[in-house]
Protein backbone atom coordinates (compact mmCIF):
# COMPACT_ATOMS: atom_id res chain seq x y z
CA UNK A 1 0.00 0.00 0.00
CA UNK A 2 2.85 2.35 0.63
CA UNK A 3 4.13 1.91 -2.75
CA UNK A 4 0.65 3.14 -3.95
CA UNK A 5 0.80 5.94 -2.07
CA UNK A 6 4.02 6.85 -3.09
CA UNK A 7 3.47 6.54 -6.78
CA UNK A 8 0.27 8.52 -6.20
CA UNK A 9 2.17 11.31 -4.81
CA UNK A 10 4.72 11.38 -8.24
CA UNK A 11 2.02 11.25 -10.31
CA UNK A 12 0.26 14.20 -8.75
CA UNK A 13 3.51 16.12 -8.82
CA UNK A 14 4.05 15.48 -12.11
CA UNK A 15 0.61 16.78 -12.85
CA UNK A 16 1.20 20.00 -10.49
CA UNK A 17 4.42 20.90 -11.89
CA UNK A 18 4.42 24.12 -13.81
CA UNK A 19 6.64 22.99 -16.26
CA UNK A 20 4.26 19.75 -17.39
CA UNK A 21 2.98 20.99 -20.34
CA UNK A 22 -1.36 21.49 -20.35
CA UNK A 23 -1.91 18.61 -22.87
CA UNK A 24 0.21 15.67 -20.69
CA UNK A 25 -1.93 17.61 -17.34
CA UNK A 26 -4.67 16.73 -19.41
CA UNK A 27 -4.11 13.14 -20.25
CA UNK A 28 -2.55 12.18 -16.93
CA UNK A 29 -5.95 13.28 -15.13
CA UNK A 30 -8.56 11.31 -17.10
CA UNK A 31 -5.80 8.30 -16.42
CA UNK A 32 -6.41 8.61 -13.21
CA UNK A 33 -10.25 10.12 -12.66
CA UNK A 34 -10.46 7.01 -15.03
CA UNK A 35 -9.71 4.38 -12.48
CA UNK A 36 -11.23 5.90 -9.79
CA UNK A 37 -14.60 7.43 -11.22
CA UNK A 38 -16.90 4.87 -11.30
CA UNK A 39 -18.61 5.39 -14.94
CA UNK A 40 -17.20 2.28 -17.19
CA UNK A 41 -16.55 0.99 -20.52
CA UNK A 42 -17.64 -2.61 -18.87
CA UNK A 43 -19.81 -2.76 -16.03
CA UNK A 44 -17.76 -3.88 -12.77
CA UNK A 45 -20.71 -5.87 -12.22
CA UNK A 46 -18.87 -8.21 -14.28
CA UNK A 47 -16.16 -10.01 -11.64
CA UNK A 48 -13.29 -9.60 -13.68
CA UNK A 49 -13.53 -7.82 -16.97
CA UNK A 50 -15.41 -4.44 -15.31
CA UNK A 51 -12.28 -3.76 -13.35
CA UNK A 52 -9.75 -5.31 -15.71
CA UNK A 53 -10.67 -2.85 -18.22
CA UNK A 54 -10.69 0.20 -15.13
CA UNK A 55 -7.23 -0.64 -14.56
CA UNK A 56 -5.75 -1.18 -18.61
CA UNK A 57 -7.46 2.04 -20.13
CA UNK A 58 -5.99 3.70 -17.18
CA UNK A 59 -2.82 2.26 -17.10
CA UNK A 60 -2.43 2.98 -20.64
CA UNK A 61 -3.09 7.04 -20.24
CA UNK A 62 -0.99 7.16 -17.06
CA UNK A 63 1.76 5.58 -19.21
CA UNK A 64 1.21 7.73 -22.09
CA UNK A 65 1.25 11.19 -19.78
CA UNK A 66 4.50 10.04 -17.98
CA UNK A 67 6.31 9.24 -21.52
CA UNK A 68 5.43 12.67 -22.60
CA UNK A 69 6.67 14.59 -19.42
CA UNK A 70 9.86 16.69 -20.06
CA UNK A 71 13.11 14.57 -18.78
CA UNK A 72 13.76 17.22 -16.07
CA UNK A 73 10.26 17.40 -14.37
CA UNK A 74 11.14 13.46 -14.20
CA UNK A 75 13.86 13.89 -12.15
CA UNK A 76 12.93 16.75 -10.39
CA UNK A 77 9.63 15.27 -9.23
CA UNK A 78 12.04 11.33 -8.99
CA UNK A 79 14.39 13.15 -6.37
CA UNK A 80 11.31 14.74 -4.71
CA UNK A 81 9.72 11.50 -4.01
CA UNK A 82 12.53 8.65 -3.80
CA UNK A 83 15.37 11.29 -2.75
CA UNK A 84 19.12 10.98 -4.83
CA UNK A 85 19.63 8.12 -6.55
Amino acid sequence: MARFLRRLQYYSLILLDRETPWYVKLILAAGLLYIIYPVDLLADTIPFLGWLDDLTIGSLLVALAVRLVPKQVIKRVSRRIYGPR
